[in-house]
């Protein structure tokens, strides 16, 4: 089985720079047989100016390193991210206003921040499929690359964890989301709809239900996956 990471797709360029080379040759190493526990995870969040990857833009990002069942928060990084395009309507949501981002990095600064705390480590997330999307737009704009992290979904790895509970509709989304799950867990959020601060509570989740992933025998990052 070859694994997406691991895809002939993905190829490094001759012409390539060093910090994208670097991130290349270290991600591409990872070893979906390797145990778990031998293996490193960062878990990411951000938040945008809205939900359409091609319009839409980051302004904030937070990344907590997991290692062996502990989260790493004196390794924890977050920024915000300058941004021509905002839309007010969805300060609700990220609660950040222009003067917020305005201090924040480049967008290509962040991105040459940002890759290589991603060189060979397996990425989580929640619903972390829109985090990569965006993530990935900004990269092809300014340097014509895609992220080739392995990465896990918390909604889903929760699901593979209590299938039972999606036989008789107990959640209304195919992949409950990150307050339903916490609920569940009796976890506290804090900081809810910043970026670290839904980062931290993700952590937690993953690190739960990593535990039992490992008690019912399944120990690899392939099991994880």
């Amino acid at each position: 089985m070859r694994y997406f990471w691991k895809s002939k797709k993905n190829k490094l360029s001759p012409n390539s720079p060093d910090w994208w080379r670097h991130y290349f040759e270290k991600t591409e190493k990872i070893d979906p047989k390797k145990p778990s526990r031998m293996v490193d995870f960062v878990v990411i969040d951000l938040e945008a100016t809205g939900l359409d990857i091609h319009k839409d833009r980051i302004l904030s990002f937070g990344l907590i390193p997991v290692q062996n069942f502990e989260m790493w928060p004196g390794q924890s990084f977050q920024c915000f991210v300058q941004q021509s395009y905002f839309d007010r309507e969805t300060i609700p949501i990220h609660g950040l206003l222009r003067s917020d981002i305005e201090h924040g990095l480049q967008e290509k600064d962040f991105l040459k921040t940002i890759i290589p705390l991603l060189a060979g480590k397996v990425i989580v997330g929640h619903h972390i499929g829109f985090d990569l999307a965006m993530i990935n737009h900004a990269l092809k704009r300014h340097f014509n690359v895609n992220l080739i992290n392995p990465h896990i979904d918390t909604g889903v790895l929760y699901k593979k964890a209590y299938p039972s509970k999606f036989i008789y509709n107990k959640f209304q989304s195919p992949v409950p989301s990150l307050d339903e799950i916490a609920q569940e867990f009796d976890i506290i959020t804090q900081d809810r709809h910043s970026a670290l601060g839904d980062a931290q509570t993700t952590a937690f989740i993953f690190m739960k239900l990593w535990r039992q992933s490992e008690h019912g025998q399944r120990s690899s990052l392939k099991d994880l996956l």
